[in-house]
């Protein structure tokens, strides 16, 4: 708003408070020295109103604030704690240790591979451009239901990514769940061995058992989830 070799225009004697607004790049773009700095951020009156923005005072007790905080004591972090996805299959619940998962991502359309799919192989599917095989974690946990075919609310059904590395290389597998609650953190202490009277599902595949929101949770082995997948494919 300012002509730096005539002065002030006779119309504005100063910038008007936030000008940028009003008739800069965000307003009707009628200020004159748009002709020279093209744009709000070249022009010395908006640099001069972020240096004054941040040199201004602390609001009233602001610093106190701040020193309370930072004297407080660091919160303990409980040592042995995990990332982990609590999921549904049916109706039993289960988790799987975050590094091994990939991505959650919406149920995507299966393409059957003629003569093999069938049992834990539910077909291929297309996850961000490449073919991965999608195999059935209820059918290998012996649970109703499966990829495409998710028990209850189909809206809430998932697809889970889970990728890991072995002695034949990084598997890769995409498996079909009715219902994601998200990551949790479990803690070490918080597990508890599998026993005999649980579920078969929860047992044939859970290394640990944990309580969630009133809810019994089955820790999935990954080593023998993997094995497991692998030979249904194979098989």
């Amino acid at each position: 708003m300012i002509d730096r070799h005539r002065g002030p225009t006779p119309q504005v004697e100063a910038p008007m408070p936030e000008c940028w607004r009003i008739v800069g790049v965000s307003g009707d773009r009628s200020c004159p020295e748009l002709e020279t700095f093209i744009h709000c951020r070249n022009c010395p009156v908006l640099a001069e109103a972020a240096r004054t923005f941040f040199d201004r005072g602390a609001p009233a007790g602001y610093l106190e604030d701040w020193a309370a905080i930072l004297e407080e004591p660091a919160t303990a972090v409980e040592a042995g704690t995990t990332s982990v996805l609590v999921f549904r299959l049916d109706t039993e619940w289960f988790a799987l240790a975050a590094p091994v998962l990939v991505e959650v991502t919406t149920v995507r359309p299966l393409h059957r591979i003629p003569h093999r799919t069938g049992g834990g192989l539910a077909g291929i599917v297309n996850i961000r451009g490449q073919l991965q095989l999608c195999v059935s974690l209820h059918a290998l946990l012996g649970l109703a239901g499966g990829p495409g075919a998710a028990a209850g609310d189909a809206a809430a059904a998932r697809m889970l990514v889970v990728e890991r590395a072995g002695d034949r290389g990084i598997e890769r597998w995409v498996l079909g769940a009715d219902e994601v609650a998200g990551v949790h953190r479990l803690a070490r202490t918080a597990v508890r061995p599998v026993p005999s009277t649980v579920s078969q599902a929860q047992a044939r595949c859970s290394a640990a058992l944990f309580d969630w929101q009133d809810r019994t949770i089955g820790l999935l082995d990954e080593a023998r989830l993997f094995d497991g997948l692998r030979g249904m494919v194979s098989a």
